[in-house]
């Protein structure tokens, strides 16, 4: 993880590898003293990846769970963020969650990750604390998943922070309007409706977790991550994408960000929307 940033004028602060909200009237004399708490830290945990960062100014513990579960407490004072979930991250992975989260004050739990080639850093907020990342963030649309309306939001991120070093790159946001802490989130809902907006995800995937995050608040909380299926039974239908043959052999084209080879794919190899192009001898997508 990295030194936080403050998020242009709209009070958010980046501490990565990830971003943190912050108040809009908070001071930023404020000193930062070093306390007790989980040194940050990055790997595998029962099959999961975990990621857990810590500027050192509040007293919060992470402690890595069975399975999928993590569980973070954090007192007032420094900005964390931590989280279980997968490296890579996939365009397709519906992901559930159950979380017992209770902040009080700035603090989110959201699907986060980061992609290369462009270089995105990305949120679907599905709860928060007392700070709404939407209220200052450029609209770009919404978009209706898993149950409620979201607001996606843009913004350039310019020499700040990044998986990649001190970067300029664009940070993309699904915020939920009806918040809540359990369910499943379909992610390329909302990567397709990113895309329809002109905001397209790079080619190439680093982590993707569930993550909460603080910033000067405290609160704890306990979230279990899995695999779960896309689509929600409440959810309109998505409309459907013109198909074609495939040029070898019967079967659907991948749809637009869908996997379309790679070494051992046993999928389909042409793309319904879009083009095949490879990433690398293991992956090809529809772009």
């Amino acid at each position: 993880m990295l030194a936080s940033s403050i998020l242009l004028a709209f009070g958010l602060l980046i501490a990565k590898s990830s971003a943190s909200p912050i108040d809009a009237n908070a001071s930023f004399n404020e000193t930062i003293s070093p306390r007790a708490g989980t040194p940050s830290s990055t790997g595998t945990n029962n099959g999961f990846y975990y990621s857990w960062w810590t500027d050192g100014g509040a007293d919060a513990t992470y402690t890595n769970g069975p399975g999928g579960q993590y569980s973070i407490k954090w007192g007032p004072g420094g900005n964390l963020v931590g989280g279980k979930g997968w490296n890579p991250g996939s365009n397709t992975r519906a992901i559930s969650y159950t979380a017992a989260y209770t902040p009080t004050g700035n603090s989110y739990l959201s699907i986060y990750g980061w992609t290369r080639n462009p270089l995105i850093e990305y949120y679907i907020v599905e709860n928060y604390g007392t700070y709404d990342p939407s209220s200052a963030a450029t609209a770009k649309g919404s978009v209706t998943a898993d149950g409620s309306a979201y607001k996606i939001l843009q913004t350039t991120r310019t020499n700040q922070p990044s998986i990649d070093g001190t970067r300029t790159f664009q940070q993309f946001w699904s915020v939920r309007s009806a918040k809540r802490s359990a369910g499943t989130v379909d992610v390329a809902r909302h990567f397709e409706a990113w895309a329809k907006l002109g905001m397209r995800l790079g080619t190439e995937h680093n982590y993707q977790i569930v993550a909460t995050e603080g910033y000067f608040s405290s609160g704890s909380a306990t979230v279990t991550v899995s695999e779960g299926v896309g689509g929600s039974p409440s959810d309109p239908a998505p409309p459907s994408s013109p198909s074609t043959s495939p040029p070898d052999g019967g079967g659907s084209c991948a749809a637009l960000y869908g996997q379309c080879g790679g070494q051992g794919w046993p999928g389909a190899t042409c793309c319904a929307t879009g083009t095949c192009k490879a990433s690398n001898a293991f992956y090809s997508q529809c772009l």
